[in-house]
This record gives C-alpha cells, sequence and structure tokens, in this order.
C-alpha cells in the first residue's frame, strides 16, 4: 500500500464561547499498525494509545497532551512534537515540508491560550473546507460519528 500522508489544516474553532486555535490532522489513506499487514485503518486507535481523547462532541476544550506540543516559529507553523524516547528530546510527529502560514487571529488565539488544539479524523471524515464555519460542521459530524479525537497542546517556540 502507498503511504499516507497527513493533511493538516489550521483554523480557529469556537467552543464555549471563546475562538480556540486548531489544527485537523487527516490521512490521505487508511493508516495500518506498523509491522501488521491488512486493510484496516487503525489511525484513530493508535492516536488514543498516545493519548488523544475520543469525542462525541465540542462542547468543551480537550484535556492537555503533556509531552507533545505544537511548534510555532516567526508566525509559521513548524511541526507537531512528541515526547522522546526515555525522556529524550521530543520528536517530530508531523512536520511541515515548509513552514505553514497561520492566519494573525489563529497566531493571536494560540499566543492568548499559549495552546493548540489537534483534533484528528480517519480519512475521508473531514476533507478540506475553504471556511472555518464548514471545518467546524465536519469536526460535529464527525464526531457524533464517533470519528474524531483531540487533545490540547502546549505551544513550542514563539
Amino acid at each position: 500500500p502507498e503511504q499516507a500522508v497527513l493533511g493538516v489544516t489550521s483554523g480557529l474553532v469556537l467552543i464555549a464561547g471563546e475562538l480556540h486555535p486548531a489544527l485537523v490532522v487527516e490521512p490521505t489513506g487508511p493508516i495500518v499498525r506498523p509491522g501488521t499487514t491488512g486493510l484496516g485503518d487503525d489511525f484513530l486507535p493508535l492516536l488514543i494509545e498516545q493519548g488523544f481523547m475520543p469525542l462525541m462532541e465540542l462542547s468543551e476544550v480537550p484535556p492537555v497532551l503533556h509531552g507533545w506540543s505544537v511548534l510555532v516559529a516567526m508566525g509559521q507553523l513548524h511541526a507537531v512534537l512528541q515526547p522522546g524516547t526515555n525522556g529524550g528530546q521530543p520528536v517530530a510527529w508531523w512536520q511541515a515540508h515548509q513552514p505553514l502560514q497561520v492566519t494573525d487571529g489563529w497566531r493571536a488565539a494560540a499566543n492568548k491560550h499559549q495552546q493548540v488544539l489537534m483534533f484528528a479524523a480517519p480519512v475521508g471524515s473531514i476533507g478540506r473546507q475553504p471556511r472555518e464555519d464548514l471545518l467546524r460542521d465536519a469536526l460535529d459530524k464527525a464526531a457524533a460519528n464517533g470519528k474524531l479525537v483531540g487533545v490540547a497542546m502546549p505551544l513550542a517556540g514563539t
């Protein structure tokens, strides 16, 4: 099978009357567990094993996943970092091919909250949404269908 690519979309998500900076991750194809063969999709189970929380609705901010962080430098998104093995340096779970621009509103919300919400869904659950209201609708639908996980991650960098 072809290696799936993780698509990452940034946007502002309204939760409990407040705008939060969010990253939405959706692979381009099914993700199978390393070392296994098969046609299943283990993307959400693999993330849940890392501490991501299944979300049935977006009514409150998901809990912080300690050890993970979002690297933003000079106003651009560079990477999502996960804990290194045996307490070592964090390593990139996802890294941009080239730094991604984020909106001024996204950056301001990230600086205000000092954290970013990260949502993930299996292939075909979210799609490319041209507007934040459509992105929110897609997130709500994925959550209602049991196909959404999420966490909050502190900012790393500036």
